[in-house]
């Protein structure tokens, strides 16, 4: 068996170093805090999307997804199934919205519609989850690297911390998402590699793997019991996770600013179509490779390992090639350096945008908020690492986030749902509502027996009830505050706001205006595509 050579250690450090220059150079071009959170506006929908996926694939999936296959096999790609729903909903509702107000966080929105108390709830919850999941995206790439030096875990977490800080304060937007094109490319890589290399290994190939694999009941994924106690069936995946990835990109500060950066509101769509058709078949990728680990090890004896999220790295050191093992953990150094940087870059918006902007510097000068936001990412950078140190204790990596972001995100999902499809709701409602819906989710984490992909669909649910009833006992708004902001302004005096505030904020010709309208189909096609992977998994069981 091979081990990390000085040549993997050369190739690890001229690649991080040469991601982190590359990265850097978009520095010179961040004058102003449009620059610096959305790139100016002019990011391609393509690469937004693979910006998108390289998130989905960071160190988190890389390391998470293949201990998820090996304990579990096929049934957490549950959790995944509803993505092409969620893009569906996102695309036809939430999506537009935010693109013609011309807002640089998802929270300004809500601001428009029900007012200054319902921002700031919403940004502060923002930040409380998206900074506890930062650390325990900073713990992955660290403990890759604690797993490959033999260093101490909490001496890589400070060392990952500088270097992604440091790397994210000069970066900007623009360079999270073209450095993330790169990694995308680079973790496909590393996976088709890992694959190839134990099919070549593992007497009787890909055909005593699948053997293996079904007489373990691995390539089983569809489990339709009804029971909520469950914690991966369908029921779980389709109506539960659709309420997570569906709060997930739609009001999470570290996504929506992605989709912020296109062109214009038809290429902020494609790059979420791009996400909803590939995301499931990489986390499909990286679940099989846990299987084919299973298998590899039921070949060449027990991994003996005491964290499912120490396997796939422990793996690509001590099996892979001299020079391809450096390149893999590189990728994976990488791409949770971009993962990191594209967080503290969204939370560092929200600090900036909706906190010190409004209470604290007003009316500044665009160079002192540029400065200001540099100094907000490095304070983040400081609590990511501080709750990085006991992120050991929440299990694989990729279902701590998942489960961190249930406490909070139905909840905001629920409040935009009020926004974007209510027109009686008020402020006191939304903001009675989002602390209902938090509620609601630790009472049923507490006192009842049902899988945590639920969460998000009792915190969406109970808020936009909750809001809505309570909206009742203060005043309606009022038409005119309402133009533009609700699905539902149908009046000609309306339409007319709407097409004024979406030509002011795309200028976007009559025939690029006409091709937009054409995407109403694209939700369609998102659902088509669910079905057809619904039977391709319950294919994959008959095997």
């Amino acid at each position: 068996m091979s081990q990390f050579t000085m040549l993997d250690y050369i190739v690890l450090v001229v690649y991080i170093l040469g991601i982190a220059w590359f990265g850097a150079r978009f520095g010179k071009k961040q004058n102003t805090t449009k620059d610096y959170f959305l790139g100016g506006r002019s990011i391609p929908w393509w690469a937004i999307g693979l910006s998108v996926m390289a998130t989905q694939a960071s160190a988190i999936t890389f390391i998470g997804a293949p201990g998820w296959g090996y304990e579990g096999g096929l049934e957490r790609i549950n959790t995944f199934i509803n993505v092409p729903l969620a893009m569906a909903f996102l695309i036809a509702t939430i999506v537009p919205f935010f693109y013609r107000a011309e807002v640089y966080t998802a929270y300004e929105y809500l601001e428009r519609r029900f007012g200054a108390g319902t921002r700031t709830l919403s940004a502060a919850l923002f930040l409380v989850a998206r900074g506890l999941a930062t650390g325990v995206v900073l713990y992955a790439p660290a403990l890759v690297l604690s797993v490959v030096t033999g260093w101490d875990i909490k001496l890589t977490i400070i060392l990952m911390a500088v270097i992604a800080v440091s790397y994210t304060v000069l970066g900007g937007i623009s360079a999270v998402i073209w450095t993330d094109v790169i990694q995308m490319f680079v973790l496909w890589l590393g996976a088709a590699i890992s694959i190839v290399v134990i099919l070549v290994k593992v007497p009787g190939g890909m055909s005593s793997i699948l053997t293996s694999a079904s007489d373990a009941g691995m390539l089983q994924s569809l489990n339709f019991s009804f029971d909520l106690s469950v914690e991966y069936s369908v029921w779980a995946g389709v109506i539960g996770g659709f309420f997570l990835h569906a709060a997930y990109f739609g009001t999470d500060q570290s996504q929506i600013q992605r989709v912020l950066t296109s062109k214009s509101i038809r290429e902020s769509k494609l790059s979420l179509v791009l996400s909803g058709v590939l995301l499931i078949p990489q986390m499909l990728l990286f679940l099989f490779i846990g299987i084919l680990l299973f298998a590899f090890y039921q070949t060449f004896g027990d991994p003996n390992i005491d964290n499912l999220n120490e396997l796939f790295p422990l793996f690509v050191v001590n099996q892979l090639p001299a020079g391809i093992s450096g390149l893999i953990i590189a990728g994976v150094f990488a791409a949770a350096m971009s993962s990191l940087d594209s967080a503290l870059n969204s939370l560092s918006a929200v600090s900036i945008r909706d906190f010190y902007g409004q209470f604290v510097k007003k009316n500044a000068s665009d160079e002192h908020y540029l400065k200001a936001s540099r100094w907000a990412t490095i304070f983040w950078g400081i609590y990511a690492t501080i709750f990085a140190f006991f992120a050991a204790n929440l299990g694989p990596v990729i279902e701590a986030v998942n489960k961190i972001g249930s406490y909070f995100y139905g909840a905001l999902l629920g409040v935009f749902i009020l926004a974007i499809f209510t027109k009686r709701t008020n402020g006191v409602g939304a903001v009675t509502g989002i602390i209902a819906g938090m509620l609601s989710v630790w009472g049923v984490t507490q006192f009842a027996e049902v899988s945590w992909l639920y969460n998000n669909f009792v915190g969406a649910i109970v808020s936009v009830g909750v809001g809505y009833v309570v909206s009742f006992i203060g005043e309606k708004p009022k038409a005119e505050k309402l133009a533009g902001l609700t699905l539902f302004d149908l009046d000609d005096d309306i339409q007319e706001v709407l097409k004024a505030r979406s030509e002011a904020a795309t200028s976007l010709s009559d025939e690029e205006i006409e091709e937009e309208r054409r995407t109403s189909r694209w939700p369609l096609y998102l659902i088509g595509y669910f079905v057809v992977v619904m039977i391709v998994l319950y294919l994959i069981g008959l095997i």
